[in-house]
């Protein structure tokens, strides 16, 4: 049996310029990490003389013969693209709900991948490994997402990449363990209670991107990743960094309300709103909107508040990890 584990991640600063429709004209840049929450997928090759050729377990079970009457869209182009004939029985699990803002769908695409590779002895490029996602995602399956996520998910870690063109450049942040350790003590998740898929969400923003309506937020956005960096990547006091970047945060998330309506809703703002008023240093949306997660940055000691105010349930302390997808282990 062969094992990816591929994390999902959390987006600080320049989501939406992510996006071909923008870099294509623009410079753009995110700033994020992966973090310690996972897609995993198991995939156990079997004898040709299986019942049925391609077992896939993930929401349901599909038992079928051949791959064009697989019903999930990435497993059944990723089997074709890669040309797969071995009958196979795929599981999938993740830690948490996809269409949630944590890039879920292209981890998923990286892990399948990188899997599917692993399986026939290719050792894929963590480069490689990212450019095939998005191609997977943007020209095969004609998903309107960016191509931030499927380069986290390959390359993982805490880094800024940028885009301009079909040029994608990656710069690892360089920060001392103090800071990182309280960084990664500070963040935590609290879900609103609802999924979407990125692409319903974005169709507006696009629109607008296109029109040239979103250049000025996005300009901005994109300048922040820099400026973002550099307070993350600075000596002195490792709290006052983080409350600074905290408000970086918190300016990034009032740029991004502007670029579309259906990004926030009054039930993302209550929330947004509540733990700031609970003294978190920063917080954003995670991913397009519309729902998902509420990222906040936080004093560990405020932590039980959120837990109070929001639930056990909702609340998920977070993070970073330094890897990108793996292929874990062949029993």
């Amino acid at each position: 049996m062969w094992i990816s584990k591929t994390p999902l991640r959390a987006s600080f600063l320049g989501g939406g310029t992510d996006y071909p429709s923008y870099f294509h004209k623009q410079p753009g840049a995110v700033l994020g990490g992966t973090i310690d929450k996972f897609v995993y997928i198991q995939a156990l090759p079997l004898a040709h003389i299986a019942e049925q050729k391609y077992r896939i377990t993930y929401r349901t079970t599909e038992s079928v013969d051949n791959i064009d009457a697989i019903q999930h869209p990435v497993i059944r182009e990723g089997l074709r693209h890669y040309k797969w004939e071995q009958p196979l029985n795929i599981a999938t699990m993740s830690d948490l709900p996809g269409g949630t803002g944590l890039g879920s769908s292209s981890a998923f695409t990286v892990g399948l991948i990188n899997l599917l590779h692993k399986m026939r002895g290719i050792e894929l490029t963590r480069y490689e490994l990212a450019r095939q996602s998005i191609f997977m995602e943007q020209e095969i399956l004609h998903e309107k997402v960016g191509v931030q996520d499927q380069i986290h998910a390959a390359f993982g870690g805490l880094s800024r990449y940028e885009f301009v063109g079909d040029t994608i450049s990656i710069e690892p942040l360089r920060v001392t363990t103090s800071r990182l350790t309280t960084l990664n003590r500070s963040l935590l998740l609290v879900y609103t209670g609802g999924e979407r898929r990125a692409t319903e969400v974005t169709e507006e923003q696009e629109k607008r991107t296109r029109a040239g309506d979103n250049e000025a937020y996005l300009r901005e956005m994109y300048e922040m990743t820099r400026i973002g960096a550099g307070v993350l990547e600075a000596t002195g006091d490792d709290v006052k960094a983080l409350q600074r970047f905290g408000d970086l945060l918190n300016h990034g998330w009032e740029l991004k309300r502007n670029l579309g309506n259906t990004i926030s809703n009054a039930q993302i703002d209550e929330i947004y709103l509540a733990g700031r008023e609970m003294g978190a240093w920063g917080g954003k949306l995670l991913g397009a909107g519309g729902s998902g997660f509420v990222l906040f940055m936080a004093d560990p000691e405020l932590h039980p508040a959120f837990v109070e105010r929001f639930g056990k349930d909702r609340v998920v302390p977070i993070e970073l990890v330094s890897y990108g997808s793996q292929v874990l282990q062949q029993i």
